[in-house]
C-alpha cells in the first residue's frame, strides 16, 4: 500500500485498496514495477538529502514570506524529482543557490530547461544570472515556486508523474501565456506578456472536438443501453427423409426345357 502511494498517490492507493478488498491479485510484474518505483524513488529523495544542504542560502523573497507546514510537506513529496534534477545539474556543472524564503533551489547552468527556466519539483533550473535580490528574480522565484506546489499536488493525488503530464497537455492545445498552470502560477511573475482573452485555435479546436465527443457518447450511449439484445438465430433443423427402400436382387429367369 504504501509503495502503490508514493508511486501513484491517492488515486494508486485507493486502485490497491479497492484491488484488494475484491481478492484480485496483482500480476508478479505489476509488483515488481511497483517496487522497483518505489526504491528507485527513495534513492532519488536520498540524493536530493544530500546534494540539498550543500547550495548556498540566498534570499530569493521578500523577507518573512515563506515556511510553515506546507513549505515542509512539499519538500518531502517533491524530493525523488527534485533529487533527479539536482543529480543532473551536479553532473552539469551549476550553480546552486536555496531560496531562505519560499525553500525552493536554483541552479544557474546553460540547458537542461524550457524558456527562461524549468521547475522539477522543488529545483528551478534557470540560466537566469541576475541578482538573487533584484525585485525581479523575487517575483519570478514566487512563480516558480507555485509550480513546487503544483508539483506537490499533482505527487499526492496521481503520483509524480502527473504534474508533468497534465501540463504537457494543457501546453499541447493552450501554449505559453494561455497554460492554465503559468497563469494559476502568475504571468507577470514568470515574465509573460497577458495575451488576448481569446485561447488559441487549438485550443478552440480542442474544445469543439471534446464537446462533439461528449455529446456524442450522451446520445448514442443510452439508447444502445436500452435496446434489447437481439436472440442469437439459429438454423432451423432439417427435416428428416425416410430412408429409401433397397432395391429387390434380379432372380435369374428359369430355364425353358428344350424340345425333343
Amino acid at each position: 500500500m504504501a509503495a502503490c502511494l508514493i508511486c501513484g498517490g491517492v488515486v494508486g492507493l485507493l486502485l490497491a485498496a479497492v484491488g484488494t478488498r475484491r481478492g484480485a491479485r496483482p500480476s508478479r510484474r505489476r509488483v515488481l514495477i511497483v517496487v522497483w518505483g518505489t526504491v528507485v524513488q527513495a534513492a532519488l529523495a536520498g540524493a536530493f538529502a544530500v546534494l540539498g544542504p550543500g547550495a548556498q542560502m540566498r534570499p530569493c523573497g521578500a523577507a518573512g514570506e515563506g515556511g510553515g507546514v506546507w513549505q515542509t510537506a512539499r519538500t518531502v513529496v517533491n524530493a525523488p524529482v527534485s533529487g533527479a534534477a539536482l543529480l543532473f545539474a551536479a553532473g552539469e556543472g551549476g550553480e546552486m543557490f536555496h531560496c531562505a524564503a519560499n525553500g525552493t533551489t536554483a541552479v544557474v547552468l546553460d540547458d537542461g530547461f524550457a524558456r527562461a527556466g524549468t521547475m522539477y519539483g522543488t529545483v528551478f533550473l534557470t540560466d537566469q544570472r541576475a541578482e538573487t535580490q533584484s525585485p525581479r528574480m523575487r517575483r519570478l522565484s514566487e512563480h516558480e515556486a507555485r509550480h513546487s506546489d503544483q508539483w506537490a499536488l499533482g505527487s499526492l493525488l496521481a503520483g509524480p508523474a502527473a504534474f508533468p503530464a497534465l501540463y504537457a497537455a494543457d501546453e499541447l492545445v493552450f501554449p505559453g501565456a494561455y497554460n492554465h498552470f503559468e497563469r494559476a502560477a502568475g504571468l507577470e511573475d514568470g515574465g509573460y506578456d497577458p495575451p488576448p482573452d481569446s485561447p488559441p485555435v487549438a485550443g478552440r479546436l480542442a474544445i469543439l472536438s471534446v464537446g462533439v465527443l461528449v455529446g456524442y457518447i450522451l446520445a448514442v450511449s443510452p439508447t444502445r443501453r436500452r435496446r434489447p439484445p437481439r436472440a442469437p438465430v439459429r438454423p432451423e433443423p432439417e427435416p428428416e427423409q425416410a430412408p429409401k427402400p433397397e432395391p429387390e436382387p434380379e432372380q435369374a429367369p428359369a430355364s425353358v426345357p428344350a424340345p425333343r
